[in-house]
C-alpha cells in the first residue's frame, strides 16, 4: 500500500515586522499515513509529530474531504466516479481481449487513476504496459528468410557450371560468405526455438547474449486511455508509445564504432552491380539457353537425316520445328540485358591493367606486345557486335529454308520425269525396260539423297556455329550478371561480422515498427480518415532516443541510424485472416534482404479478421 509522507512547514514572518527576512522558515514536524485509511476515515485528519517522532505538535486536516462530507451535493461526483470507472474497465476489457490485441500484446500490467478536475468532476486514466510476442516471432521469421535467401544464392552460383579460374574464385568467395552466415543464423534460430516457454521480453541484462542478438531489448508498449466525465458510454482517447532499447548490437560491442563507421570503412563499391530482377532475368535466360541449344542442334541433325528420304512432308515438318525453336532462341537473345552485360564485361576488365576477358569469362594476362592491340580492340567494341551475333543465326536459318525449297522443287521435277510413258513395245521389250529402269532409278535416288545432304550440310554446320557463338557470349554475359549480383549482395557489403551486425540491428528495429503499426492499425480500424491516410501515404514512424554522443552510446547511435534507415524498404500489406486464432493473426515476413544496393523488399502481411470491419 502506498505510503505518504507529509512535512508541515511554518513560515515565520511576524505581522507588521518589515525587517524580518521573508522566505525564512523551519520544519517543526512530520506525519506518516495511509492514503486508503485517510479516504475511508470519517474525520480525515492526521497527527503531526516532532522530528524525533516522540511528541505530537498538532494535526493536519484534509479540508476538501470535509467540504464534501458537509455538502451532500458535492459528494455526488465521488459516487459518479465508481460507475465511470466500471464502464472504463468494461469497454477496455472488450477492446483488449480482441483477437488482434491478443496476437500483438501479452503480460499486461494495468493501473487506473482518478483525478478530480477543477469543477469537481472525475477524469479517469488507464495506464497499461504490455510485452509483445513480436519480440521473438519477427526475428525468427527474419532469420528463416535470411537462411533461405543465402541458400538460394549458393544454389544459383553453383548452377553456373564450369567457370574460368577467375570467375570460379569469385564464386567461392560468395559461397564461403553465404555458408558462414547460414551456419550462424541456423545456430541462433535453433537456440531461440529451444526456449522452454513462449518468450515475450528480452531484458537489459541479456542485451549482450549472442543467441539473443536479433531480439529487441526492452520492447514493450505503453498505452494510456484518458476518459472524461462526459464520456461514460464512449471510449476514451488512447495515447500509444512503443518503448524499446536503441537497436544496436551489444554482443559485438562498440570498440570500433557502430555500423555507420564500419560500413564506411569496409564497404566496397562495385563498378558494376545488378538488381535482383536483373539477376532473375539472367537466370531465366541461362535456363532458356540450356534448353534451346540442344533442341536446335537435334532438329538440325534430324533435318539432315530426313533429307535423304523421299518423304517431303516429313522434311517440311522438321524444318518448321527448327524454324520455330530458332525463332524462340533469337527472341530470348534479343534481351537488352545481354547486350549491356557484354559491354560491361569489356569495360570492367579493360580497366584491369594487363588483362582481358574472353567471352567465356576467362581472365588472361596480356603480354607486353599485345596490350596495345587489346586496348584498341576494347575501344573498338560496340553494341552492334551482339546484334550481329543473333542476326547471323537468322540469316543461316533463311539459307536453310531456301535450300529446302529448292530441293523440294528439284524432287518434284524428278518425279515428273519418272512418270510412266506410253507403252508401244512388245512384252520382251517391256521386261528389258523395266529392269533397266529400276536399276537407273535406284542409282539416281541414292545419288539424289547424297546430293541433298551435301547441299544442306554446310548450311546446317553454319547454323550450329552461329548458335554456338551466340550461346557462348550470352552465357558469359548472364553468368557475369548473376555473379556480380551475388557479389554485390554478399562480399561487397563487407566482412560477415558487419553483415551479421546489420541484420541483427535491422531485426530489432523491424520488431518495434511492426508492433507499433499493429497497435496503430487496431486503434484506427473504425476511423475512415485514418484508413484513407493509410491507403494514400501510409504511417509515420518516429524514433526518439536518449543516447548521447559519448563513448559506447555513439556506437549505439550509429547502429540505430543504419537500422532505422534500412526500414525504408519495408512495406505492409493487410489481408484477411483465415480465423481468429492468434497464429493466423500474427504478421508474416516475406521477400529478400537484397534489392538494388541498400533497398530491402521485406513484405509484412498483417492479417485482419473479417468481423473486425463490421
Amino acid at each position: 500500500m502506498q505510503r505518504a509522507m507529509a512535512s508541515v512547514t511554518e513560515w515565520l514572518r511576524p505581522p507588521g515586522d518589515s525587517s524580518s527576512s521573508a522566505g525564512q522558515g523551519s520544519c517543526f514536524g512530520f506525519t506518516s499515513f495511509s492514503i486508503r485509511d485517510l479516504l475511508r476515515s470519517k474525520e480525515p485528519h492526521v497527527s503531526v509529530r516532532t522530528m524525533d517522532g516522540v511528541h505530537e505538535v498538532g494535526e493536519v486536516t484534509a479540508s476538501r474531504l470535509q467540504v464534501e462530507e458537509e455538502n451532500e451535493d458535492k459528494r455526488r461526483p465521488e459516487h459518479k466516479g465508481r460507475p465511470l470507472c466500471d464502464a472504463l474497465h468494461g469497454s477496455v476489457h472488450d477492446r483488449e481481449n480482441s483477437p488482434m490485441m491478443r496476437a500483438a500484446l501479452c503480460s499486461q500490467v494495468c493501473k487506473v487513476y482518478r483525478f478530480q478536475t477543477e469543477d469537481r468532476r472525475w477524469l479517469l486514466v488507464r495506464e497499461q504496459m504490455s510485452e509483445t510476442p513480436l519480440s521473438f516471432s519477427v526475428p525468427k521469421q527474419l532469420l528463416s528468410a535470411l537462411i533461405q535467401e543465402h541458400a538460394d544464392r549458393v544454389r544459383d552460383v553453383k548452377e553456373l557450371g564450369d567457370l574460368s579460374p577467375h570467375w570460379n574464385g569469385l564464386r567461392h568467395d560468395v559461397i564461403n560468405h553465404c555458408n558462414h552466415l547460414i551456419g550462424c543464423y541456423q545456430e541462433t534460430l535453433a537456440e531461440l526455438d529451444k526456449l522452454s516457454t513462449s518468450p515475450c521480453f528480452k531484458s537489459s541484462s541479456s542485451k549482450a547474449d549472442r543467441h539473443l542478438q536479433f531480439v529487441p531489448t526492452n520492447l514493450h508498449s505503453q498505452r494510456m486511455e484518458v476518459k472524461g466525465p462526459d464520456r461514460s458510454g464512449a471510449p476514451g482517447v488512447w495515447y500509444e508509445v512503443i518503448t524499446v532499447g536503441a537497436p544496436a548490437d551489444h554482443h559485438q560491442a562498440f570498440k570500433h564504432g557502430g555500423l555507420r563507421r564500419l560500413l564506411r570503412k569496409h564497404h566496397r563499391e562495385s563498378s558494376v552491380s545488378y538488381s535482383q530482377d536483373e539477376s532473375c532475368r539472367a537466370k531465366e535466360l541461362l535456363a532458356s539457353i540450356a534448353q534451346l541449344q540442344p533442341l536446335i542442334f537435334g532438329l538440325a541433325e534430324e533435318l539432315l537425316s530426313v533429307s535423304s528420304e523421299l518423304d517431303l512432308a516429313r522434311l517440311q515438318e522438321v524444318l518448321d520445328s527448327l524454324m520455330q525453336e530458332t525463332k524462340h532462341f533469337i527472341h530470348a537473345l534479343k534481351d537488352e540485358l545481354v547486350k549491356s552485360a557484354l559491354l560491361a564485361i569489356h569495360s570492367h576488365y579493360a580497366a584491369l591493367t594487363g588483362s582481358h576477358v574472353h567471352a567465356n569469362g576467362l581472365l588472361c594476362e596480356n603480354s607486353q606486345t599485345d596490350r596495345e592491340d587489346d586496348g584498341r580492340r576494347d575501344s573498338e567494341y560496340d553494341e552492334e557486335e551482339w546484334d550481329r551475333a543473333w542476326a547471323n543465326i537468322a540469316k543461316s536459318l533463311d539459307c536453310i529454308m531456301s535450300m529446302v525449297d529448292r530441293l523440294r522443287e528439284r524432287e518434284g521435277h524428278l518425279q515428273e520425269q519418272r512418270s510412266p510413258e506410253p507403252q508401244e513395245s512388245t512384252a520382251d521389250t517391256k521386261r528389258q525396260n523395266t529392269a533397266s529402269s529400276s536399276s537407273s532409278s535406284s542409282s539416281s535416288s541414292s545419288s539424289s539423297a547424297l546430293s541433298r545432304q551435301e547441299q544442306l550440310l554446310p548450311l546446317v554446320v553454319t547454323l550450329r556455329d552461329c548458335v554456338r557463338e551466340a550461346v557462348t557470349k550470352a552465357r558469359a554475359a548472364m553468368t557475369f550478371v548473376v555473379l556480380q549480383g551475388a557479389l554485390a549482395a554478399t562480399v561487397a557489403q563487407g566482412p560477415v561480422l558487419i553483415v551479421q551486425r546489420r541484420h541483427a540491428v535491422f531485426s530489432q528495429a523491424l520488431s518495434s515498427v511492426v508492433c507499433g503499426f499493429m497497435l496503430k492499425l487496431h486503434g484506427g480500424l473504425e476511423d475512415p480518415e485514418f484508413l484513407q491516410q493509410l491507403h494514400a501515404v501510409g504511417v509515420l514512424a518516429q524514433f526518439e532516443g536518449l543516447l548521447s554522443t559519448y563513448g559506447e552510446e555513439e556506437g549505439m547511435l550509429q547502429d540505430m541510424e543504419v537500422g532505422v534507415a534500412d526500414l525504408s524498404g519495408v512495406a505492409f500489406t493487410i489481408t484477411e485472416a483465415r480465423s481468429e486464432r492468434p497464429g493466423d493473426l500474427q504478421p508474416t515476413l516475406r521477400g529478400t534482404w537484397w534489392e538494388h544496393f541498400y533497398t530491402h523488399t521485406h513484405l509484412l502481411c498483417l492479417s485482419i479478421f473479417a468481423e473486425t470491419f463490421h
